[in-house]
């Protein structure tokens, strides 16, 4: 095991570095879009004026021969109308794509119209070109803002990874230990963890924060509104998103430091000092690999170019699902470690575990 950690830290540098060299690459691969937001009209007194936030079942865009070239991808979580020049043409749910080649081809100028009841709220227009510049767009800045901020972030997690790996490595194994997770025999985690508010601890503990923040950013965005989030963490420049990411991580570090509060409280309450400890550092352990092994899913996915939204949904509930299990792995292991009663013990993880999920869940999803 001497030779391990230099065996990890070699393969981190590699790996950073090949980070370096395909990252030019995914960003230039990306493809260009064009959020049409800005030229949205409503019908009122008998003319069209431009959109200003007003509550409205339709909105109007007109297409002409400078658009053409790409596909209109509109997308929204409620079922939506779309109309051809007063022709209805769709009806659809999440996720619609046009050609705008085929609707401009006959006449070179088209109105499209979408309806929803019982207002239009969180419905999204964006124009794209595969691998192609969009119009009025600086050849020489990329189109894609978000491209550049995961770029920035994912270097920026690495290099955090890489020195608290090298101030502490048996630390980082055990938070990346999957058999201590899945394990139901007892297991003495002040061997490696210590104590909770330790310094260092509390750096894993930013980390998870960031790494989690970075992931759920990620995923709203790219699953194209699909969860009730989306519409409040709407980014449009690469600023715009790293503030978003540092007050979303500030909000997960506060929901671990709550959930550690939680465990407290209601251990108290169920008689189970012993396994406050135990069982924070379980629900941290199960971020810290969740989240890499996340993180690691999405970088491929970004190499490969991934952008359809169910597979970044698919992802959000495969994490849950996880999320679920560990939870019954908890229960397994406290039974064969307190000793106590079935339903005493069930009635435990309902109130420190179980009922926070579900309200978090609720807010971040639905």
């Amino acid at each position: 095991m001497s030779g391990f950690p230099d065996i990890f830290v070699a393969g981190m540098k590699y790996f950073s570095i090949l980070i370096f060299l395909i990252a030019p690459a995914c960003v230039q691969a990306q493809n260009r879009e064009l959020d049409l937001r800005d030229q949205w009209q409503v019908y009122q007194s008998g003319q069209y004026v431009p959109f200003a936030n007003q509550k409205t079942q339709a909105i109007h865009i007109v297409l002409n021969n400078s658009l053409n070239g790409g596909f209109l991808q509109i997308t929204d979580r409620h079922e939506f109308s779309v109309f051809v020049d007063g022709v209805l043409a769709w009806r659809s749910a999440d996720s619609l794509k046009i050609n705008t080649d085929s609707l401009l081809r006959v006449k070179g100028v088209t109105q499209l119209s979408f309806f929803q009841e019982p207002f239009v709220f969180s419905l999204q227009t964006r124009l794209v070109f595969p691998g192609q510049q969009t119009p009025d767009q600086n050849a020489l800045r990329p189109a894609s803002y978000f491209g550049n901020f995961i770029i920035i972030v994912t270097l920026l997690l690495l290099f955090f990874f890489v020195a608290l790996f090298r101030a502490n490595p048996q630390l980082t194994f055990d938070y990346l230990n999957v058999i201590k997770l899945i394990s139901l025999q007892e297991r003495d985690e002040a061997t490696v963890t210590g104590r909770i508010g330790a310094s260092l601890n509390l750096l894993y503990f930013a980390f998870v924060s960031f790494l989690f923040a970075w992931l759920l950013l990620v995923l709203l965005h790219y699953s194209v509104n699909r969860f009730a989030l989306s519409t409040y963490v709407v980014t449009q420049s690469t600023a715009g998103a790293f503030t978003t990411w540092l007050l979303l991580s500030v909000a997960v570090f506060v929901v671990l430091m709550f959930k550690l509060l939680l465990i407290f409280v209601f251990s108290q309450l169920f008689g189970l000092r012993d396994t406050i400890r135990f069982q924070f550092f379980h629900f941290v352990r199960l971020l810290f690999i969740t989240g890499v092994g996340l993180g690691v899913i999405l970088m491929l996915f970004f190499i490969l170019n991934v952008s359809s939204p169910s597979a970044y949904t698919l992802l959000v509930l495969v994490v849950s699902i996880l999320i679920i299990i560990s939870v019954a792995f908890l229960f397994l292991k406290l039974l064969g470690r307190t000793g106590l009663p079935v339903f005493h013990l069930f009635s435990y993880l309902c109130a420190s575990e179980i009922i926070p999920l579900i309200i978090l869940g609720k807010v971040l999803l639905f």
